[in-house]
């Protein structure tokens, strides 16, 4: 046999067997108008659905007590339009669809993955009181320009419920709408890797444009290796919160002129500590009236570009420690101006490389997060809507 047609065999097999390999990943597939919901509730565990193209609406996942994952996930790239909702079901994950329409999931569903999706409606809203550990993945998804009208403010909005991981999401591209709504007694969230950009309040009108609020949101919540850029306010939180730790962020407010992009009032026992700031100040104080912020930790941050802190508002800030930030000039790994947050690791001959007192860097530290421990849920009171500026 020639070579030239045994390279063509050859070819033809790889190719079947590839083929092969993708389709037995799909151990049943379903095209528009089908029962997903009966097909979800009887899978077998590790299973995958796959979804042809298509609009499949509006789908309610109610009540599937399953004891193992089933997969549901679009033929081809995000081509399966759906707006799943999930109440009192447990293990199911939703991968690489477009997810379209009003979605929620409560009732204490909990063990549910949302990986890779498209959002495309108003966001996706958790509502799970009196549930504790949702043991709930939000990974590797686009929650992009839309408008979230009436009720919760968030592309993403938390209400209620723990146990929430937060991980290597995109938030922005415009829009009305909050990145991230914390509110009801949410707690013990890891809110990691993630990206927030082009969150601008001239978009907005009477809704708030913040990349991630809380309101009335419990303790352990924890923002850790995020990436910030392109937006008025990165955390609006001045209403109270207890043991909030927000580390190694990067925090880019160049282009936009709101000077306070970080507001944490009447905040107990928060750290912020090995963040990056550049044109983007914090304040750590409260609103008039308010309690003052007790205990807050400012250390090992870079505050550059003008960037500082404020403690004077309303009642300030009692037995709070602001100190060993660096206010110089640092040289980035990525240039001067970097675009990622990887590109604000501090060069060798940087100020602050190696001088925090940790033995880290200023700034952000660039080897590996922690988990936040579980806490009780906080009672929610009605929002004031106010900014401390």
């Amino acid at each position: 046999m020639k070579t030239y047609h045994l390279k063509k065999i050859i070819l033809f097999t790889i190719l079947l067997g590839a083929s092969q390999v993708s389709w037995a990943a799909c151990d049943q597939t379903l095209s528009p108008g089908a029962n997903l919901a009966s097909a979800v509730s009887s899978a077998a565990n590790g299973s995958t659905i796959c979804l042809n193209s298509g609009n499949y609406g509006n789908i309610n996942l109610f009540n599937i007590a399953r004891s193992g994952y089933v997969t549901i996930k679009s033929v081809s790239a995000k081509g399966a339009a759906i707006a799943p909702q999930v109440g009192n079901t447990k293990y199911v994950r939703l991968e690489s669809l477009t997810i379209s329409g009003d979605v929620l999931q409560n009732s204490c569903s909990a063990n549910v993955q949302w990986i890779n999706n498209d959002f495309a409606g108003r966001g996706l809203t958790l509502s799970n009181s009196g549930c504790g550990n949702l043991n709930t993945l939000i990974d590797g998804n686009s929650f992009t320009a839309y408008n979230v009208g009436g009720g919760y403010e968030g592309r993403l909005s938390l209400v209620y419920g723990s146990g929430i991981t937060i991980t290597n999401n995109f938030f922005g591209n415009g829009g009305a709408s909050d990145g991230i709504q914390l509110v009801g007694g949410v707690s013990n969230v890891n809110i990691s890797k993630n990206t927030f950009s082009g969150i601008l309040e001239s978009l907005c009108g009477s809704v708030h444009c913040d990349a991630v609020q809380l309101y009335g949101a419990g303790t352990g919540i924890v923002l850790d290796g995020n990436y910030f850029a392109n937006g008025d306010t990165f955390i609006m939180a001045p209403d109270g919160t207890n043991n909030f730790t927000v580390k190694n962020n990067v925090f880019n407010g160049s282009g936009v002129s709101y000077p306070f992009k970080i507001q944490l009032g009447s905040a107990n026992n928060a750290v912020f500590n090995h963040n990056t700031l550049v044109n983007a100040s914090a304040a750590f104080d409260s609103k008039t009236g308010s309690p003052a912020s007790y205990n807050v930790q400012a250390i090992n941050n870079i505050f550059a570009s003008g960037s500082g802190t404020k403690t004077t508002g309303g009642s300030g800030c009692s037995s709070c420690t602001i100190s060993n930030n660096l206010t110089g000039t640092p040289t980035y790994v990525g240039g001067t101006n970097p675009t990622t947050l990887a590109g604000y690791q501090l060069t060798s001959s940087s100020l602050g490389y190696k001088a925090a007192n940790d033995g880290y860097d200023m700034g952000v530290v660039f080897t590996g997060t922690t988990t936040p421990p579980p806490v009780a849920p906080t009672t929610l009171a009605a929002p004031t809507n106010l900014r401390m500026n």
